[in-house]
């Protein structure tokens, strides 16, 4: 190895003497270098003026309304992007941005259409329609540009998406909130009447029965008043065959008896009727059908009531003239007061006979009204027991004990059953009404005790299974907070392991690997690889003394190179500078040894396999684009390629270093080194010969040198 060390000294002083070939080294040395700062300048920062590409948005959207409200999305969208500086937003018709992207004065053109509100106020609909917003590019103009403008689209698209969900979901929790406002405001009322339900339910055996024995006893009323029918003929009969055999004197009586007697019975009978109608007064309400059957029977009996009270009046106009008019006037304006209350009684009972739900003011007014009617007949009772009585007894010993004993008995008994029959008639209709009516709440009984005891098990149920009070707390909660929450619901924390601050710092290992092998392919094109004297030398010799020439040019490149890019480069970063210098002299030892071994041992045809092994890296070992991303082909040429573990390697100096990727790259990386190197120095002295003679047949075409 004598001779290659030699060799080596020789090149050494032949390029430090000869000042032609020291500025020829030198620029071998530093332009490698230039290519790698250019290219890493020039891609520091590529996405730090998207504003500056123009991409037109055409808004046709008309608006729509939802829950009565106005809204124009596409507005809002416009709003949005005049303040959203990531893209060239430019606002045209739809005319000029298609032309515009057509003709690449835009790289895209987005389209909101004329349905676009329209469509997104179908949220409410049974079947919602997806709002669409179309999106034109321009390919041809530039690889990259369309894909920045379709990120931009999609963003725009996910905070439309996002800023529509939050105004949904702050509407819909409003709704929710106001619920549970009203809901705790009307929580004593829900108690009131859940207790009231299960109360219900625990009288339904009570009302049943009382039910079936209220039908028993109008069953048997009816019975009686059947029978007191059926004996009025006969009662009538007997009185007219007396009254018959009274001849002229007991016509005179009778006369009398008509005067005396109309005033005295008259008001007794109304006051007993009075009374009556004054005591219809129910222990339960509770169902407005109980409160339909009440209303008829009070109206029923105020009018059954009203003719006899017309007919008091009348009497008492009798008696005018008769009894001293300071005593009559008091109980005829009783009268005139019993007459409205009774029509007032009747006025009500009707309304609440036609309209049975929620009548209970009419209730409590009638109510009010029977305790007046009551309160008149007691003073009807009492004006007439206290003055007219005595002043008609008064009269009545004047005409004689006998005759107004037998005018007052014959009278009484035909008015009276005339009362009675007219009584027993009204009577045995109400008493069918309330039977039937009776049957009618028997046969409904059983659906309306199923309903309250569903009601009932519902009711415990949720209130098992639910704790209002914390329903109502939950949808008390703030909607706006709720409505944000839910559009954004998830937050990603992003922790960047290995930081770096630009882009170009990123693409620097690409790039100074690069040229460390375009500085290799610089070097066997402009040097020879086979020394031109020393023919003491053996080929192998000869190989390892020129190798050692270029790898000390190489390796200056390579310093000069990552040096710039560690130290002189401004926007550059590199974690780890000293290691960045020392893997990019490794890098050059490998890319030299397999460059010039490959030209040394065939020539130009080696010089053409670099530059082929160079495009082949360039595509497959992953610099740009991530390998699994690249195609099949290359995925599997990947672990065959020397910068696949160069550009690794570099990457671990420039973001952080991980030691083990440090030593599977360095592994690998003198595999191909050794690899290289033995193949040279075994095949240099065999493939020498025949490579000589192919040389000498190429110059003599005059193409090659």
């Amino acid at each position: 190895m004598k001779q290659a060390w030699r060799i080596y000294m020789s090149d050494l002083k032949h390029l430090t003497t000869n000042w032609a070939a020291s500025i020829l080294a030198l620029g071998l040395i530093v332009l490698p270098s230039l290519y790698a700062w250019i290219n890493v300048e020039a891609s520091i920062d590529p996405y730090a003026h998207t504003e500056d590409l123009p991409v037109g948005v055409v808004n046709e959207d008309r608006g729509a309304e939802l829950a009565g409200h106005r809204f124009r999305a596409g507005d809002e969208i416009v709003k949005t992007l005049k303040n959203n500086h990531q893209l060239g937003w430019r606002f045209v018709t739809r005319k000029k941005g298609m032309e515009g992207v057509r003709r690449g004065d835009y790289f895209a053109t987005i389209v909101i259409p004329a349905d676009f509100s329209a469509k997104l106020a179908t949220v409410v609909q049974k079947r919602p329609k997806r709002a669409v917003i179309y999106y034109y590019e321009n390919d041809k103009r530039n690889a990259i540009a369309p894909k920045i403008t379709e990120r931009g689209a999609s963003t725009l698209s996910a905070r439309v998406s996002d800023e529509f969900v939050r105004v949904v979901n702050t509407a819909l929790f409003s709704l929710f909130h106001q619920a549970g406002v009203t809901l705790e405001q009307q929580l004593p009322t829900i108690r009131r009447v859940e207790a009231f339900v299960f109360r219900l339910e625990n009288e339904l055996p009570t009302i049943q029965r009382q039910l079936k024995a209220l039908d028993r006893d109008v069953g048997e009323a009816r019975s009686l008043v059947r029978t007191g029918r059926e004996l009025l003929p006969a009662a009538k009969t007997t009185v007219r065959r007396g009254l018959e055999w009274t001849g002229r004197v007991e016509k005179l009586f009778m006369q009398v008896n008509a005067s005396s007697h109309l005033w005295e019975k008259p008001v007794e009978m109304a006051v007993h009727v009075l009374y009556s109608v004054a005591e219809q007064m129910p222990q339960s309400l509770d169902t407005p059908e109980k409160q339909a059957r009440w209303a008829t029977l009070i109206q029923q009996a105020a009018t059954d009531a009203s003719p006899l009270v017309q007919q008091l009046r009348r009497t008492l106009r009798t008696w005018e003239g008769t009894i001293d008019s300071s005593s009559l006037q008091p109980v005829q304006r009783t009268i005139s007061r019993i007459e409205q209350t009774l029509a007032s009684i009747q006025e009500t009972a009707a309304l609440v006979k036609q309209h049975p739900t929620g009548v209970e003011g009419k209730i409590t007014h009638l109510r009010e009204q029977m305790a007046l009617l009551d309160a008149q007949a007691q003073q009807l009772d009492q004006a007439y027991r206290q003055r007219l009585l005595p002043m008609l007894r008064a009269k009545w010993n004047q005409t004689g004990e006998q005759v107004r004993q037998a005018k007052q008995t014959l009278l009484r008994m035909d008015q009276a059953l005339n009362e009675a029959e007219q009584w027993l008639s009204n009577t045995d209709r109400d008493l069918a009404a309330a039977q039937q009516a009776l049957k009618t709440a028997q046969a409904q009984y059983p659906f309306l005790s199923r309903q309250v005891r569903e009601l009932a098990a519902f009711l415990s149920k949720i209130k098992r299974e639910t704790n209002i009070d914390e329903l109502i707390r939950l949808l008390k909660q703030d909607p706006q907070a709720k409505g944000a929450f839910l559009a954004h619901p998830i937050d990603v924390k992003t922790f960047r392991l290995f930081p770096l601050p630009n882009y170009g710092s990123g693409m620097n290992p690409f790039y100074t690997v690069l040229a460390i092998w375009v500085g290799c392919l610089l070097l066997v094109s402009v040097l020879s690889t086979d020394p031109s004297s020393f023919s003491e030398a053996n080929e192998r010799e000869r190989y390892a003394g020129r190798l050692l020439t270029f790898w000390t040019l190489n390796a200056l490149q390579a310093m000069v190179v990552t040096a710039g890019a560690a130290f002189i480069l401004p926007n550059i970063f590199v974690r780890e500078p000293g290691w960045f210098m020392t893997f990019g002299l490794l890098c050059s030892f490998v890319f030299i040894a397999v460059v010039f071994s490959l030209v040394s041992l065939f020539g130009n045809v080696g010089k053409a396999m670099a530059i082929v092994l160079l495009v082949l890296q360039i595509a497959g070992a992953g610099g740009t684009y991530p390998i699994e991303l690249i195609p099949p082909f290359f995925q599997q040429l990947n672990p065959w390629l020397p910068f696949t573990y160069a550009i690794d390697i570099m990457r671990e100096a420039v973001g952080g270093i991980v030691w083990e990727n440090v030593e599977h790259d360095v592994k690998r990386l003198l595999l191909f080194a050794v690899s290289a190197l033995l193949a040279g120095l075994v095949l240099k002295g065999p493939l020498s010969p025949w490579m000589r003679v192919l040389k000498e047949k190429a110059a003599l075409s005059g193409l090659f040198h």
